[in-house]
């Protein structure tokens, strides 16, 4: 099942930086705290959200296909040791490893990939229990698209004259070669609730749509065990249920002396002394 909800936007001053994209950031490293682990920042630009969450995370890799923007990237994280970046189309070229991310992001860079291929690799890169974080934009299809593609821009516009006013606002980073969304927000629903099963779509107000899921910790029933034993060797099972039984058998003896002593005392009557001089026999 797939959440979708309408929120409004969450300005928020990052030390002294502003921009739709880094309105997102708060958001995106309150999560990333929470995991405290390893990163994956498709996307990355000039590595602005990868050095905020390298703060909280044990390692941040940021990937991005264009070099000008991972020269950028490597200059403001060349001091920070759990960082990396490095130019890559977001593909299996690079040697991503499966299941080695506690936190995959990505903003403003969903609209350029291909939306059903991209979110299968994401599913396949998150680590059990990890999160993907996706800051999106579609292309407007329906009137309630339009709806509030027309209320985000003056809102947008507002935001970006008062903190220009503060001297915090700054460019968006532009990719060299800036794809317009060719999808809408119904697609990324329909596909999110195919391959991202429970994730929470929130359209906001900055032109901007927010998504996070959790990948799911598969947990081993009673039938998944039952498989793994029948691929088992027949003379490794017929030793484990020997030892198995051995084991039955002491802690079966042992178990019924105890069970058997309390027994006994439960079923431990008083003496009633015979009324008068009446005799017991010897």
């Amino acid at each position: 099942m797939c959440v979708v909800t309408t929120m409004g936007a969450m300005p928020s001053d990052v030390r002294g930086e502003w921009n739709r994209d880094a309105a997102y950031h708060p958001w995106i490293r309150r999560i990333a705290a929470e995991h405290a682990g390893d990163v994956l920042d498709v996307g990355c630009g000039d590595g602005l959200l990868a050095l905020r969450l390298a703060e909280v995370s044990r390692s941040v890799v940021g990937i991005d296909k264009d070099p000008v923007a991972i020269a950028q990237a490597h200059k403001r994280l060349g001091l920070v040791p759990n960082t990396d970046a490095a130019v890559s189309e977001f593909g299996t070229e690079w040697g991503l490893i499966p299941e080695s991310y506690d936190v995959i992001t990505m903003v403003s860079v969903l609209h350029e990939l291909p939306l059903i291929p991209a979110l299968e690799r994401v599913v396949e890169l998150l680590k059990p229990g990890g999160t993907l974080i996706v800051v999106g934009q579609t292309a407007p299809t329906t009137l309630l698209d339009r709806g509030v593609q027309w209320i985000s821009a003056p809102y947008s516009r507002a935001l970006e004259l008062f903190y220009t006013w503060r001297g915090m606002y700054r460019p968006e980073f532009a990719s060299a070669q800036p794809v317009a969304p060719s999808y809408s927000f119904a697609d990324v629903t329909d596909a999110a609730a195919e391959l991202l099963p429970g994730a929470e779509l929130h359209r906001g107000l900055l032109g901007r749509y927010r998504l996070q899921w959790a990948k799911p910790v598969a947990v081993a029933g009673p039938k998944a065990e039952s498989e793994a034993r029948a691929g088992e060797a027949p003379e490794e099972r017929s030793s484990e249920a020997s030892a198995d039984a051995e084991d039955a058998r002491v802690l079966a003896r042992d178990d019924v002396d105890e069970l058997s002593h309390m027994f006994d005392q439960t079923r431990e009557l008083p003496t009633i002394e015979p009324p008068g001089d009446v005799r017991r026999s010897a």
